[in-house]
């Protein structure tokens, strides 16, 4: 399949007007299509939200700075940290605003991702494999911060939309070859071009790396592909995303071998093994004065993920998920008191069978099934909202969503241990948007969202059975849906002209009700409680500048505070295996401090570009130090360097991150060590990746 998608990029004839490095304009005039927020996809316009802080990473930032992930990309943003929990580059969890999005199972997750308006957090703990993502053929990725009213359950730090590309006129086709170290090397290609009524886009990307620690061989492999017809005043696309990864995870290490040998695998065997299909369609029509748009979606995802322990038996994970669904918006705008309002309502939902396997691996023996559950996941949502413009200069905003999440609980081995689990919410969010003058825009908002329990959580939430550890699934009582309230003001800056500068400055306050930790009544057993209060409060400030010579700068900094309001007694590694927690703890593995900027300069008449990126993140607490007791990871530094050089319709780019080969660490928490006598509890720490080259070499065809 990918090699016959590489043979039609490549056979494909060339053509002229290139315009490398770019999003090509459309050529043909569209339907006006109405703004009103980021539920579905539009066409021709970048949906900022409904009257709050968003962003907007086009082609031209994720390809200037080489980056592969989701997680690479989103780091470009005020107040948003990576750490490595996994040990592998593909695979990194993210915060942003206190609330993480990760491939880690058993997290709390609070951040949804879309790819065109198709959310992709699994059903089965709400998690989000950033390897199955099509980034290489992202037209922009839309983050709307704070809870999307508009989205529904789990945004509530923030909802990340992916827009991917389709054919354009004039075409476009492009292979890069790219290589480096730790034997890393990459084949991608894309082709796009659009033919009267038709349009088509197809991209291919295969990569291999050995990885810089021991044992952590990777290889991803993605196909995406999509159609488009633009006939009638409809405007229709169909795609296809596929990937058949395989990543080998080194995990953390103890801290006196972080120091010593920081490419070891401390128990070299792990991997993650996915294979995934996903097809949507989306529509979009003028229904009289208004517009419909529309989408329809089928996704498929086997996944094996397999963990060698330290004393066996090892374990292994087996799920399968088939999920399908759809969501339909219509808007328009209308004139009150001589006024513009803008309305929209819409619906939208989806069925999920997940199965989960959990087996136990004796040495020299073959797997043994110990739970087995399945899930068929309702999820039912509606919702709708005006903007008015109150005056010139004032426009309210008014929006409610209405959620139904219906959760059976099957028991493939005990069916009378099944259950049945049911939340039902209603989001507000009210905000107000002030224009005091030309480019500049202030605004406040209050907004509600809510997370619903995953099926890791609920199936292990009983004070009376107590899980062991690692975690046995059951029919425990039901879980609360955790409740967050977002209060936030900020204020933006954008200028035209020969020098574009932006400027932006946002504070928010998030009160959490019912979040989700996992408590340890003895050092052995546990379950997921719903405790009191946890809070999210911080300031986030961002400056962007492009000069007339196209010199680019640019800074960020975000401050965020996590903490428990309410007192807890939660599971730790450390002895005795539990832990009080008290109001005013930080949460863990939530910096305080995280700043980043960088600068573009142009050499040659732009034909070269020199490029450094800086970073810096705060000390923070390790996971399993709630009750903020022991010493915090250090702060660290990291600067990345790159050269482009574009010769006619060649281009070549030489990056070296972490050019300074500073040592740092991003993740940490407790577990004992069994290789030293006594299994002392010991800190366990996944190092950084020290400075490394990679080599690119793209051409247009």
């Amino acid at each position: 399949m990918l090699a016959g998608a590489l043979l039609l990029a490549l056979a494909a004839p060339p053509a002229g007007a290139q315009q490398p490095d770019s999003v090509p304009k459309d050529t043909t005039t569209l339907t006006p299509v109405v703004v009103t927020g980021v539920r579905l996809p539009t066409t021709g316009e970048t949906a900022r939200g409904l009257t709050g802080r968003s962003a907007v990473l086009d082609a031209t930032d994720l390809d200037a700075r080489g980056v592969s992930t989701l997680a690479d990309a989103l780091e470009m943003l005020p107040g948003v940290t990576t750490a490595d929990e996994l040990g592998a580059a593909a695979q990194l969890d993210v915060t942003l605003r206190g609330f993480q999005v990760s491939p880690t199972i058993g997290l709390p997750q609070g951040i949804t991702v879309y790819v065109d308006g198709v959310r992709v957090n699994e059903p089965d703990a709400n998690e989000v494999n950033f390897d199955l993502l099509p980034l290489e053929d992202v037209e922009r990725v839309e983050v709307s911060y704070g809870p999307s009213v508009l989205l529904g359950r789990n945004s509530l730090g923030a909802a990340v939309n992916l827009v991917t590309r389709r054919g354009r006129a004039p075409a476009n086709r492009e292979i890069e070859l790219s290589g480096g170290s730790y034997g890393r090397y990459e084949v991608k290609a894309n082709a796009g071009d659009r033919l009267g009524r038709w349009d088509y886009y197809v991209g291919v990307r295969y990569e291999h790396e050995d990885g810089w620690r021991q044992a952590t061989t990777s290889r991803i492999a993605t196909l995406f592909g999509k159609v488009g017809l633009l006939a009638g005043g409809w405007d229709v696309t169909l795609s296809y995303s596929g990937a058949s990864n395989r990543i080998h995870q080194a995990g953390s290490l103890p801290d006196d071998v972080v120091d010593t040998r920081p490419d070891s695998n401390f128990t070299g065997g792990d991997y993650f093994a996915p294979v995934a299909h996903q097809l949507t369609l989306n529509a979009q029509h003028a229904v009289g004065s208004a517009q419909l748009s529309a989408n329809l979606f089928g996704r498929r995802l086997d996944t094996d993920q397999f963990n060698v322990n330290a004393a066996p038996p090892d374990s292994r994970q087996r799920n399968h998920e088939r999920i399908g669904g759809g969501a339909a918006q219509l808007s328009g705008t209308k004139p009150v008191l001589r006024r513009p309002l803008r309305w929209f309502a819409g619906l939208d939902g989806q069925y999920s069978q997940t199965v989960v396997g959990l087996y136990a691996v004796p040495t020299g023996g073959g797997d043994s099934l110990t739970d087995s559950v399945r899930a068929n996941e309702l999820d039912l949502g509606a919702f709708a909202g005006v903007s008015w413009a109150v005056t010139p200069a004032l426009e309210a905003t008014v929006v409610g969503r209405y959620d139904y999440v219906r959760l059976p609980y099957e028991d493939l081995l005990d069916p009378s241990q099944s259950g049945l689990n049911a939340f039902r919410r209603l989001s507000p969010r009210v905000a107000l948007s002030w224009t005091p003058a030309v480019g500049h825009e202030v605004y406040g908002s209050l907004s509600g969202g809510f997370r619903t329990p995953a099926l890791v959580e609920i199936a292990c939430s009983d004070p009376t059975a107590a899980c062991p550890l690692p975690f046995a699934l059951g029919p425990d009582p039901a879980l609360r849906a955790v409740i967050a309230t977002t209060y936030e003001v900020g204020w933006r800056h954008g200028s035209g002209g020969r020098g574009r500068l932006g400027l932006g400055a946002d504070a928010y306050l998030t009160n959490v009700r019912d979040d989700i930790f996992f408590v340890a009544p003895t050092a052995t057993t546990g379950y997921f409680q719903n405790i009191g209060a946890t809070r999210r409060s911080g300031f986030e400030a961002s400056a962007r500048w492009t000069g007339p010579s196209k010199l680019e700068w640019y800074a960020n900094y975000g401050y965020t505070a996590a903490t428990f309001q309410t007192s807890a007694v939660l599971a730790t590694g450390r002895a005795p295996g539990n832990e009080t927690v008290a109001s005013g703890d930080r949460i863990p593995m939530i910096p305080a401090h995280r700043a980043n900027a960088g600068v573009s300069v142009p050499l040659a008449g732009d034909r070269w570009r020199v490029r450094l990126d800086a970073r810096y993140v705060g000390p923070q607490y390790l996971r399993g130090d709630e009750g903020n007791v022991e010493r915090r990871l250090s702060d660290y530094a990291v600067l990345d360097a790159s050269l482009d050089a574009g010769v006619g319709r060649y281009r070549v780019r030489i990056a070296v991150p972490n050019v300074l080969d500073h040592r740092y660490v991003t993740f940490g928490t407790f577990a004992e060590n069994p290789t030293v006598a006594g299994d002392p509890v010991q800190r366990f720490l996944t190092p950084g990746v020290p400075r490394h080259v990679l080599v690119s070499l793209s051409a247009d065809l």
